[in-house]
Order: C-alpha cells, then structure tokens, then sequence
C-alpha cells in the first residue's frame, strides 16, 4: 500500500467532489467518549501510529483532467477543538489536506468524514482501531483485535482499498426511475449551524417490541418516521401528491463479500402514499417491510450499482473534461438526489465491543451532514445495550423529532434526549 501513490475514486465516490460548495460538502461524523479526559499528544502518538496500518485514510483529493483522484500524502490532520456545530465543509489546505478531522472535547473523540473518503464502515474501523491504539498506549490496555479493531502490527491489506462496485458489477443494469418526494418545511438555520438532536434507547427494550411487531429495528423505526411525517403532513394541510420517501443507505458488504474501508453501499427509497389515505402504524411497518424485502437483495442492489458504473464508463461522460463534468454532476445530484427522498436514515447497527475495552468508554454516536436540498437526516448507531439515534437538521423547527421521540414514548419506549441547544 506504502507505493500507491494515487487511486481512482470509488464510484460512489465521484458524486461528492462536484457537489462541493463553499458552504456544503457531504459529511459525516462518528465519536466515542471515554470515561477520562483525553490525552492529547497520547491521542496524536496513536493517529500516527493507526494510518501506517490503515493508509488509505492518507490520501488528498485532486483534480484531474477528466476525474478528480486520490494522491497520497504523508503527516497527519491536527487534533481540532470540538464545536457547537460539527461538520461543516472541510478546508483541506488548514486540514492538512486529509479528507477527514480529528476533533475533541474533554473525554470525546470525533472523527469527522468527507464522504469521497469511505463510509460508515471505514469511518468505524478507523475510529474503533485509534481508540485501541490510544487506550493501549495510556493504559497499556488489552484489547483484543476484531473486524473493526485492526491489529496495527499487520501490514495493510490490499482488499481494504479495493472499489469493491467494480469488482462487483454485472452485466447488465439500470438506475431506477423515481419520484419527487414530500419535503418538509421550516425555518432555515445559517449555513454553519446544525440544529442536532439525539435520543439514548435501552436496545433490549427496542428489541421487544420490535417482536412484538416482528420487524427488525430497522423497519420498526423507519415506520415510525412515517407515522410522524405522516401526521405533519396532515397538520399543515400539505398537498398529498408527492409521497413520503425515506432514502435507507444498505451496506453492500452484508451481500456481497468486501474488506474494503471505501464506499460500499447503496440505498433504497421505501415510500408512503398518503394521497391512498391515512396508515396506521401497523400498515405502516407491513408496508416498510415488504418494500425493503423487494428492493434490498442481491440481483437488485447489483443492478442498480451497475447501472452507475456502466454511466461512469459511457464515453461520452468519460472524455467530458472535468471542469464540465462538476457542473453537469452538480445539476443531476440537484435534481435527482435529495429531490427523491424526505429525510435519510442511515441506521449503522449493532456494534460488538469486546469487553475490555467496554470499561473504558462510555458511549458511541454517528450523525448525517447538512443535507443539500432536504431539511435534514437521521444517523443511528447501538453499542454496549444503547441505541443512538441523532437528528440533524438544518431548520429551526423541531416538530419532526418531537413527534418521533412521543410516539416511541407511547409505545412504551424511555427515551433520554440531548441537543447542541445547550452549547457543547
């Protein structure tokens, strides 16, 4: 890996440098917090020490003549104060050009991700490996290593950097057509701020009632979005012609056998046609279950990230000069991206921490960036018998997120609710 001085982007990838603006870039951001304030050059040390192991995080996005590419560098991003307001656009040159920041307040680590970089998985892996790093150097801890707690005295692994998309593409494809879905409405926030709300949720209580429904998490929370945009459509008498579409990121490696750390994921758009009348949250999760069945298997999901390659390879977008292509990029995501979907909810799932280094931490997270055209996203993350979901929003309204935590709350659900309202 130490000799790849440059790669293409992944073809998830190539969205993402077009849709930069001077005050928005795809981004997201996971964090753990420890039980003891953090030691900062004890965390710098175990940086250092984490992208020897892992070096496809060293790269520097650069433009081609036709392509934006990877370029390796050397050095490491500086270790940033936390922030009120977290993941606004990255400024390479002060970041030292990495793609992702390292941030800190107290006892929490943040790593926050330009979206070119990787995605969840890679962003865990890196995060999950540093804290390893940092608690054995502070502690001289024993850890044991897992999929996502890689052993730093390994040489790096081909097949983590791999463009998995490629290697798994089929012969034939196509992008399918969607709808432009219902948005809500609201006060805009300035460009800097995020309006950010999480709510803590005993995952063995969610879990049976999850049974009770019998639906996975997944499902069962989705539905209970619907059921809050639902009723916000109704309150403010919103026409019902576009439906409610939920965009749900699925990591391809569940289906198709990966170790790469760069993107490999897709995502489906599970819809409610409200315009059909009003759904109770039974019909609700019957009707989430069998769309996500239909459109999350294997012959599916390739089609649809065959019909991107098969774009990224047509000639005509191939010798497009880049400074073309940004702008024709640019205007498709506008039109065909947040368009489609109401808010995005990208549900990481269960991580497995091994027990010794349980008593060293106290919780995860994971959040979603400022969105482009849609008024906000939902990240979740469970660890350690918690669940983690976090709004991000870029309204001043907060009556999705209310709805949401009251009707989990009826159902029997204690919810402990946090916002950036109160400062860091």
């Amino acid at each position: 890996m130490e000799n790849v001085t440059w790669m293409k982007l992944d073809n998830a990838a190539l969205i993402y440098p077009p849709t930069i603006k001077k005050k928005y870039a795809a981004m997201f951001r996971l964090t753990i917090t420890f039980n003891e304030k953090i030691d900062i050059e004890i965390l710098r040390k175990a940086l250092a020490n984490t992208l020897k192991r892992l070096p496809s995080f060293s790269y520097r996005l650069k433009k081609g003549l036709f392509w934006h590419y990877f370029e390796r560098i050397d050095g490491l991003p500086p270790i940033l104060p936390d922030v009120k307001n977290p993941m606004n656009r990255i400024n390479f040159h002060e970041n030292n050009y990495f793609l992702f920041r390292v941030r800190v307040y107290e006892k929490r680590l943040a790593l926050e991700f330009f979206h070119a970089l990787t995605d969840g998985t890679g962003g865990v892996t890196l995060l999950l490996t540093l804290s390893r790093e940092y608690l054995y150097l502070k502690y001289n801890a024993d850890i044991p290593y897992t999929d996502k707690i890689l052993n730093l005295s390994d040489k790096p692994n081909k097949k983590e950097y791999e463009d998995s998309f490629k290697k798994y593409t089929g012969a034939s494809g196509f992008i399918p057509k969607e709808r432009p879905a219902y948005h809500l409405k609201g006060t805009m926030l300035p460009s800097n701020m995020l309006n950010i709300i999480t709510g803590k949720i005993d995952v063995n209580k969610l879990k049976e009632l999850c049974h009770r429904f019998d639906c996975t998490i997944t499902e069962f929370l989705t539905s209970i979005m619907f059921l809050a945009l639902q009723e916000i459509q109704n309150n403010h008498h919103d026409k019902k012609s576009r439906p409610i579409k939920i965009s749900i990121p699925v990591n391809l490696r569940r289906i198709f056998p990966s170790s790469t750390l760069r993107n490999f994921s897709s995502y489906v758009n599970p819809k409610l046609d409200t315009s059909l009348g009003e759904y109770t949250l039974e019909e609700i999760i019957s009707e989430v279950k069998s769309q996500l069945s239909f459109k999350v298997n294997e012959k599916r999901l390739r089609s649809k990230f065959t019909g991107n390659v098969k774009a990224e390879k047509n000639i005509l977008v191939r010798i497009m000069p880049s400074f073309i292509k940004k702008y024709a990029l640019s205007i498709s995501d506008y039109l065909m991206g947040d368009r489609y979907c109401t808010t995005t909810f990208s549900n990481y799932g269960y991580i497995n921490i091994p027990k010794e280094m349980e008593k060293y931490i106290t919780d995860i997270g994971f959040m979603l960036g400022r969105s482009r055209n849609k008024h906000g996203s939902v990240g979740c993350i469970s660890c350690m018998n918690n669940l983690y979901i976090t709004f991000t929003s870029r309204i001043k309204e907060t009556e999705f997120e209310r709805l949401f935590f009251t009707k989990l709350v009826e159902l029997g659900i204690e919810v402990s609710i946090e916002s950036n309202e109160g400062g860091i």
